[in-house]
């Protein structure tokens, strides 16, 4: 039979937990003489489960979408995706835990996700979206590791919002939101367009980074390293900005800062462009990623398709093609019959 136990005496029948340092192990006792246990791990949830197996009964803690979560973060695979995808997941994560983090996984329903994807939407179309994919996402991963028997989500369909690849940003909208913006924002913008990189590769940029006459870095999604010439407009451009920089006591590393002479942060950046942005007439499709698409296109245009395909990083240039492929030129008018 075993010792009667003297303490932890919510546990379930059998399951003994000690305290070793600043972590509690814990055991199944299977009785008898010698005792004989077996260990069931650290993680409470995951012990009761591993207790259930062994004592051919239900497990009394049900997995809840907040711990699921927090086991996800903490996975090789979240350490596997890069930086920004990083950040992303964890700014819809964030969200979702609020709305279901004490719910149990196996008892959210379709419906619930339905109504949370609806009330979202009233004020971002795009991240309640984005934020019922990151939800399944972390369900199909739950249910590869059993911790739950179903995904809600995958039984909601909902329309793709449309892609950025036919919106077009004319001159005049660019021009227009520029001579809105700060001066820290027509910095951005401008490094943004000469460049053709992803917002996030042009924030990370620093003084460091230029170097012989180059800007040299890996891009965040991809890690595929560029090196591209500091010249022209674009080294115009290195030199205003080290310019307006000396001005401040102390000067950041990161290349491109606010007014104050702070380094720029995405939130920084965003509510620069949304204000800007909100002063011009017919911009409201604007984004600040955009100017990625918009510089490599005109580069199309000026160049030819391979110095646009070596700005963006593209493996082919059918890639590129398809991203800057805006829209078809016509050369040609038909004639009337006669």
């Amino acid at each position: 039979m075993g010792r009667k136990p003297s303490a932890n005496l919510n546990l379930p029948s059998r399951m003994r937990a000690r305290v070793r340092g600043d972590k509690t192990y814990y055991f199944y006792d299977h009785g008898g003489r010698p005792r004989k246990e077996t260990s069931l791990g650290t993680d409470y949830v995951i012990a009761v489960q591993k207790w259930a197996e062994l004592h051919e009964a239900a497990p009394t803690v049900a997995i809840t979408v907040g711990w699921a979560i927090g086991k996800y973060l903490a996975s090789p695979q979240f350490d596997e995706v890069s930086l920004g995808t990083q950040a992303d997941y964890k700014f819809a994560l964030d969200k979702l835990l609020k709305a279901f983090g004490d719910a149990p996984m196996d008892q959210v329903r379709p419906s619930v996700v339905q109504l949370y994807i609806d009330d979202r939407s009233k004020e971002t179309r795009h991240r309640a979206l984005r934020e019922k994919a990151v939800l399944s996402m972390v369900y199909s991963w739950a249910m590869a590791r059993d911790f739950c028997a179903t995904n809600p989500v995958a039984a909601i369909k909902t329309k793709r919002l449309p892609g950025r690849k036919d919106v077009i940003i004319t001159d005049d909208v660019l021009e227009g939101v520029y001579q809105a913006g700060s001066v820290s924002l027509k910095e951005a913008m401008d490094l943004a367009y000469y460049l053709s990189q992803r917002p996030a590769d042009v924030l990370k940029l620093s003084e460091a980074d230029v170097r012989k006459g180059y800007m040299e870095f890996n891009q965040n999604k991809t890690g595929k390293a560029m090196k591209i010439p500091v010249a022209g407009d674009l080294e115009k451009l290195i030199e205003r900005i080290n310019e307006r920089k000396s001005q401040f006591t102390i000067r950041p590393m990161q290349l491109l800062v606010d007014e104050s002479g702070k380094p720029m942060t995405k939130a920084k950046l965003r509510s620069r462009f949304e204000a800007a942005r909100a002063m011009v007439s017919g911009a409201e499709h604007f984004q600040f990623r955009d100017l990625r698409r918009k510089g490599s296109t005109d580069l199309r245009d000026q160049v030819g398709l391979e110095a646009a395909q070596a700005l963006l990083g593209h493996s082919t240039t059918t890639m590129t093609e398809h991203y800057t492929g805006t829209a078809k030129k016509v050369t040609a008018l038909p004639k009337r019959r006669g």
